[in-house]
């Protein structure tokens, strides 16, 4: 850690909260949504990227070195001032997408309690970006991606012989498309139009990766940590009540959702200083999809961080299978796809060690080519499952992302 670059970070009170106009158009942008508070940051003031099976440690002790050498002045201390870094992580060990950490140079925040700027500077600090109008993107395509329907379905046959053996439990497939638009896709727009459509989850674009995701890995503020595990899901094409009844009968989505549920606790208990508390599971609704939902909540033991927190119970059996392993083989197998940073931890992390990170679904991943993005949604295969139903699933989760490109 000896090339750490010392930072400078002041934090002041400001007027409001920004809207979408406030914020300068470039593809670096690093944003956070909620409908109670966010956090829209651009420049960078340091970045830097980790692979491999111990990425999410690697960050967390580069960060902590950041913090170290840094000078904070921050006069408004709630979550999200100070010192900041917005991240988002790889899927898989070995997958060719890197994990990266990124300190915007600015950063306009707000909550409940009112608004701050944070500006961000070293030697290397680079905030000279301009503000533009907020670009529309004019016709939008979208088709199939590695993976189409035909190739999905099979897929999800072939898992369900395999399950049939007894050795595995649940596996969760994925697939991707393919989106194309006449002009180049502004992050601000796709935010603030998902923002919009999904106010109950939390709104994230970091490194071009973009989505409204209703799954927490590990929220925590002042060492306390929350998790919500979502797993078994009904499309809600013939209204919520039905799908609500259809999710509650249904016996396969509810052992789905016991197998993510204990996957997650058995990871929180390693964790814990003390007893780890569980309200589930419920019925989470949201425009296309009702889903099983259970929230955890437990005190951090020490040397533990939301981000090593997180590291530790990816994949969890909602994103990966049961057992973990001989899942994660099947999907390399029968699937096939890197999914680069889908399913793994998107989020922030700030100085005083508040931290919020999700699992990135219901969402894209923008291209090099600014007219170009690749989406991807997944769901469990169990020994019960019937293909048709689980792209019906699919279908369903890309259509939350999808509305932000309509």
């Amino acid at each position: 850690m000896s090339d750490i670059t010392s930072l400078s970070a002041v934090t002041r009170p400001a007027d409001a909260r920004p809207s979408p106009g406030d914020i300068p158009r470039s593809r670096g942008n690093a944003m956070w949504v909620t409908d109670r508070s966010g956090m829209v940051g651009w420049g960078r003031a340091a970045s830097r990227t980790f692979s491999g099976p111990d990425r999410f440690t690697q960050a967390q002790r580069w960060f902590d070195a950041v913090v170290a050498s840094a000078t904070i002045e921050d006069e408004v201390a709630r979550p999200g001032t100070g010192l900041t870094a917005f991240g988002t992580f790889s899927f898989a060990d070995e997958s060719a997408d890197s994990s990266t950490l990124t300190i915007p140079a600015t950063i306009l925040g707000w909550d409940e309690q009112g608004a701050w700027t944070t500006t961000v500077r070293s030697d290397a600090a680079s905030d000279d970006e301009t503000i533009a109008p907020i670009g529309h993107l004019g016709k939008v395509q979208w088709g199939p991606g590695d993976l189409d329907e035909d190739r999905f379905t099979d897929a999800v046959s072939e898992t369900v012989a395999i399950l049939a053996e007894g050795d595995i439990k649940k596996v969760v497939l994925a697939r991707d498309m393919r989106i194309v638009s006449e002009e180049p896709m502004d992050e601000r727009l796709l935010v603030a139009k998902l923002a919009r459509a999904f106010p109950s989850c939390w709104t994230f674009c970091v490194e071009g990766m973009i989505g409204a995701t209703p799954e927490m890995m590990a929220s925590v503020r002042a060492g306390h940590l929350t998790t919500r595990v979502l797993a078994g899901s009904w499309p809600t094409t013939g209204g919520h009540d039905a799908a609500e009844y259809a999710l509650r009968s249904s016996a396969k989505d509810i052992a789905e959702h016991r197998y993510a549920s204990d996957s997650v606790l058995h990871a929180i208990d390693l964790q814990a200083s003390g007893p780890v508390r569980a309200n589930g599971p419920t019925i989470l609704r949201l425009p296309n999809v009702v889903h099983l939902a259970t929230d955890f909540e437990a005190d951090l033991a020490p040397g533990w961080t939301g981000l090593t927190a997180a590291g530790a119970m990816h994949p969890t059996a909602a994103v990966g299978g049961t057992p973990t392993d001989k899942a994660l083989e099947v999907i390399r197998r029968i699937e096939g796809l890197d999914r680069g940073r889908y399913a793994a931890p998107v989020g922030w992390m700030d100085s005083q060690g508040n931290a919020d990170w999700a699992l990135a679904l219901r969402c894209a991943q923008l291209e090099a080519d600014p007219r170009r993005a690749r989406a991807f949604a997944g769901g469990g295969v169990m020994d019960r499952s019937i293909p048709q139903q689980e792209l019906a699933e699919t279908e369903a989760k890309f259509s939350a992302i999808l509305r932000a490109f309509a």
